[in-house]
């Protein structure tokens, strides 16, 4: 008897997997009640790039009419009744009736949570396949780390029973739980679900995207991909889509319903973000476009004697890509694992004996993921791991798009270093012109947050480097360099993303996105503030006493100039359609240099379309 044939027992109670009987004197409460007063909502979870619709997970509602207030409390209930295992089976075989009354239900997954209490007990759901041996590779588990699983558990094997039934495992809540990176570890899951507390505000707070990216990182390496819960803003959306999420989740994309009539296999909240978004595709979608393999993958209910006339009929390959039934990535095959299989006695006819199993699962290997828009930086931390060995699968709109192989790689790290050296000023290693073009291009085709642009040079540095020589000059700029370094990458950035730049002498530039705008242009004034005060040492204490020196002016005439100090023109670009172009942010900032130096906190400041300076 199986979970998803809901065949009812002569009292009622629903069928249970395993062939697992429970004890109805141990319920003391009406768990029949109240799941019958219970129904189903499913919320989709889509393709970050694409829209395409990966799953839906089913959510439960309907507790005013039962006596518990949340799923919690009712499991917590059955639990103390001895029924959990029971109840949670009752609830999966609802859920997975319901799904399969809706229109279009086989093109997508269904995500059931399960509680973690249950994982690796006798009378946990889906312990096995049903008498037919039907698996079930349409639904994938969901283990919240928000309820420890039971005491000496064994994650990894109860994991292992589960994905013997073709079930897909993910972990719910991750960052907020109970077991953190030992259940990623055990659990070897298909999907990581990071919870909404990482998502909420993520595009304007630096060290919640720190984290989600270290996060991603890994996951990425270990061929997991990454959910993100909760998304009800633009902003979170474009952040956690180019940190490298997979799939997204959230009251933006679209609420639980209980009717999928009519829905749409993409997107269309996610297709038109995404063709807003002026920056797609990027330099790194062209690149790895141009430069991985388009190996033509196998579907992993293929007979192990295609796998043989795959590397037969094409004597170059050495792995085959492995994909379920909507070209979704699952892993590669390697020729020589097969070796053992070949030259063995009897080795090709193992192989070729149905009834020893004819699929290819226990001879996938799963290697790293990577969406074709992920950053270089990125893809290079996904291969640095022992399973990129050979080579990272890339996917596009959630599909198998090709390989990239370890020589590819390589290629365009070169690339990438090259350009690097070839814009970095030689002085400070700060990014040059161009990538300063490249921020200022990518800041204002990004209307979901907002941005702050600045144009920093030092005033009468031609005099001072004239009086007292071009190597106190390069200490004042190696001085101010480090200072914009650190205060890029957080000291000041006000939770945005920081970037700095030399645009060439004593000419700098900063750009920060998606910080508090009041706290950005404070601590600006205090970096210049600071600089002031550090020039101070380039001085003998007699200058210092004097505040000033004497040199000559452009024109050769001899006069007074103050200690060094540094001005700026700051452009703020709010969040919102604006239509402003980088030579209008240049021309602002050509436009009122005179204003900054003559001001007394050394800032001008300009919000852009409406160019009135403060």
């Amino acid at each position: 008897m199986t979970l998803l044939s809901m065949d009812a027992a002569k009292d009622g109670r629903p069928a249970l997997p395993g062939g697992w009987a429970d004890s109805p004197s141990r319920l003391r409460f009406d768990w029949p009640a109240a799941v019958a007063a219970l129904v189903y909502a499913f919320q989709p979870i889509v393709q970050l790039r694409s829209g395409r619709c990966h799953g839906y997970e089913a959510l439960l509602r309907g507790f005013d009419r039962t006596p518990f207030a949340d799923a919690g409390e009712l499991l917590d209930a059955a639990e103390a009744a001895g029924a959990l295992g029971v109840v949670e089976t009752a609830l999966h075989a609802k859920a997975v009736a319901a799904y399969r009354a809706l229109a279009g239900w086989t093109e997508a997954k269904l995500f059931l949570n399960l509680d973690a209490r249950l994982v690796g007990r006798p009378d946990s759901p889906w312990l096995s396949q049903d008498a037919g041996g039907r698996r079930h590779t349409g639904v994938a588990l969901e283990i919240s780390e928000r309820c420890p699983t039971g005491p000496g558990v064994s994650v990894e094997a109860a994991v292992d029973l589960y994905r013997r039934s073709g079930l897909g495992i993910a972990i719910d809540d991750f960052g907020v739980g109970f077991a953190g990176l030992r259940l990623l570890y055990e659990a070897r899951p298909d999907y990581v679900k990071l919870d909404r507390f990482f998502i909420a505000g993520i595009d304007r707070d630096t060290r919640k995207r720190a984290l989600v990216a270290a996060v991603v990182g890994h996951a990425h390496a270990l061929g997991i991909q990454i959910v993100a819960e909760g998304i009800e803003t633009t902003g979170e959306f474009y952040a956690c889509r180019d940190l490298g999420c997979d799939f997204a989740q959230g009251f933006l994309i679209a609420r639980p319903r209980t009717d999928l009539t009519g829905v749409a296999p993409l997107n269309a909240i996610v297709e038109e973000l995404n063709r807003k978004d002026r920056r797609q595709p990027g330099e790194a979608h062209r690149r790895l476009s141009e430069v991985i393999e388009r190996l033509p993958p196998l579907r992993v209910d293929s007979r192990k004697t295609d796998l043989l006339d795959y590397f037969k009929g094409d004597s170059s390959a050495t792995i085959a890509p492995i994909v379920d039934e909507h070209d979704r990535p699952l892993g590669l095959i390697r020729e020589r694992d097969l070796k053992r299989f070949v030259y063995s006695r009897f080795g090709g006819e193992l192989l070729r004996n149905r009834g020893l199993g004819d699929r290819l699962d226990d001879l996938v290997v799963t290697i790293p993921v990577c969406d074709i828009s992920t950053p270089l930086d990125r893809v290079i931390e996904a291969f640095s791991t022992e399973a990129a060995d050979d080579g990272i699968v890339i996917v596009e709109g959630g599909a198998y798009a090709g390989v990239l192989s370890s020589g590819a790689l390589l290629r365009l790290v070169h690339e990438r270093n090259l350009a690097m050296a070839t814009d970095q000023n030689p002085l400070t290693r700060l990014p040059g012109n161009a990538a300063i073009v490249r921020h200022i291009e990518g800041a204002l085709a990004d209307p979901a947050r907002g941005h702050v642009l600045a144009y920093l040079d030092f005033d009468n540095f031609k005099p001072f480097n004239d009086n007292f020589g071009f190597r106190q000059g390069d200490r004042a700029i190696l001085m101010f360099s480090e200072r914009l370094k650190a205060w890029a990458a957080g000291a000041g950035s006000g939770s945005g993303d920081g970037f700095t730049g030399h645009i060439g002498g004593d000419d700098f530039f900063l750009g920060v996105s998606g910080g508090a705008e009041e706290e950005v242009l404070a601590r600006l004034a205090d970096l210049v503030a600071q600089f002031r005060s550090d020039a101070e040492s380039l001085y003998d204490a007699a200058t210092r006493e004097a505040g000033g020196f004497l040199a000559k002016d452009r024109y050769g005439a001899v006069r007074s100039f103050p200690l060094l100090s540094a001005s700026g023109v700051v452009v703020v670009v709010a969040p919102g359609p604006h239509g402003l172009t980088p030579d209008a942010v240049n021309a602002a900032i050509a436009d009122n240099k005179a204003l900054a130096k003559g001001a007394a906190d050394k800032l001008c400041v300009i919000r852009l379309p409406e160019a009135a300076p403060r």
